[in-house]
């Protein structure tokens, strides 16, 4: 494991999924992702468990669905907090790809 190292990892190409912190052991209590979703195309419905996550669009638009109805209209720059064990799913309504960056606590 290393420890007290920082590191960096650049967002490139058009990969739909990107772990951003790679090798879970690197990190003790978080995970993140890049995600990129084409037009009508939805991550699927999902929860973190027990953990919270964050969701920050950084391009295109959507709907954030969570709980049983209710959903957010999302767009660039908008960030999205989201509670433990609430069934949650990110759906892109726009024209353009949607990309966002997730971060979670570790279940």
């Amino acid at each position: 494991m290393i420890k007290n190292k920082a590191y960096s990892v650049q967002l490139k190409g058009r990969q739909r999924f990107l772990r951003l912190f790679g090798d879970s052991k690197k990190v003790k209590g978080l995970r993140s992702g890049y995600v990129i979703l084409k037009p009508k195309e939805s991550v699927g419905e999902h929860t973190t468990g027990s953990s919270e996550e964050v969701v920050f669009i950084i391009h295109g638009s959507g709907l954030v669905y969570y709980g049983k109805k209710s959903c957010l209209k999302v767009k660039k720059n908008i960030f999205v907090y989201l509670p433990p064990k609430m069934p949650h799913n990110v759906v892109n309504t726009g024209k353009h790809l949607l990309k966002y960056i997730y971060i979670a606590g570790r279940v």
